[in-house]
């Protein structure tokens, strides 16, 4: 009976730890100029007040995981050299 009684208690502690694993998103997208539409690589974005960002790829694509659920605010940074 006791051992029933283990199993019992494990069989529904385990759903619960599969379901907190969802409570994350994710934040994906596409960077380009604005004038011209070409694709900006290299650029960070970042979400503010947390340590979580990303840079775009040769494409201008980015993602990042693992993001709580809410309102946030992106903070977009690019180098630019004048010559």
């Amino acid at each position: 009976m006791k051992k029933f009684l283990q199993l019992f208690v494990l069989g529904l502690l385990v759903p619960t730890l599969f379901l907190q694993a969802g409570t994350t998103g994710k934040l994906a997208g596409h960077v380009k100029d604005a004038a011209t539409g070409e694709p900006l690589p290299f650029v960070n974005i970042t979400i503010e007040g947390t340590q979580l960002g990303a840079a775009t790829d040769i494409d201008g694509d980015y993602v990042i995981l693992n993001i709580s659920p809410g309102l946030i605010r992106c903070v977009i940074n690019m180098l630019v050299f004048n010559r």
